[in-house]
């Protein structure tokens, strides 16, 4: 007897503008998605994953709260917000009919905003002291009185350490530094309306930044 086909649920992955730059945006895209018969089921890094669904009115909204217990899902479940998804147990995205009144008041959305950036302040400062500490590293191997004092396998050793450090702590500071900014910006008030363009050239310049020196100090060590 043939065993019925499981059929597997359409999906499309969309890739998100970043919550911290630009929250509105991606709640507005989301909207959208959901009156064309996308529903979000997934969000992996920076990619959406979305799953073909009866198309739907309603909106989003965004709270960071570090694994609240059960009791606050209830809350806003009672005040019409359907928990959609958690990212990490700290980003709580939540969806309701048109029309239902928020969650956030002004001062809720600062304290919500001011908790985001505590979330970030540690990755931030520890990303922010390893790169500072690499390059000082990468320069103070490159001075001629360290490189006649110290054995060359071993200074070779020290740069391409120094050198993959300030890789990925360089990385690590794109990805905790501008998104604390971001959110102490906001919670002081002002307002971020950063388009996807803005984003990437952003991302695309620290990166570059980060490629050159490192690709310098590869060139110059003749590797």
């Amino acid at each position: 007897m043939d065993r019925p086909q499981k059929i597997l649920p359409v999906t499309r992955r969309e890739i998100g503008s970043g919550l911290a730059f630009a929250e509105e945006h991606d709640l507005q895209r989301l909207v959208r998605w959901a009156a064309e018969g996308w529903r979000l089921v997934q969000i992996r890094g920076l990619y959406m994953v979305l799953e073909q669904a009866p198309p739907e009115q309603c909106v989003f909204a965004i709270d960071y709260q570090v694994m609240p217990d059960p009791e606050y899902f209830e809350v806003c479940a009672a005040a019409g917000w359907t928990h959609v998804l958690s990212v990490e147990q700290h980003i709580h995205l939540f969806r309701a009919v048109p029309g239902t009144q928020s969650i956030f008041s002004a001062n809720d959305a600062i304290v919500k905003y001011e908790r985001a950036a505590r979330m970030f302040a540690k990755p931030a400062l520890w990303s922010s002291v390893v790169l500072v500490l690499s390059i000082c590293v990468v320069l103070l191997s490159g001075q001629p009185w360290v490189a006649a004092s110290v054995d060359r396998a071993v200074l070779t050793t020290i740069d391409w350490v120094s050198v993959l450090l300030v890789t990925l702590a360089g990385t690590l500071w794109v990805f905790t530094v501008l998104p604390w900014s971001a959110y102490r910006l906001r919670a002081s008030g002002y307002t971020l309306q950063w388009s996807r363009l803005a984003y990437i050239v952003v991302f695309a310049v620290c990166g570059a930044c980060i490629g050159y020196f490192v690709g310098s100090r590869i060139a110059g060590a003749g590797w």
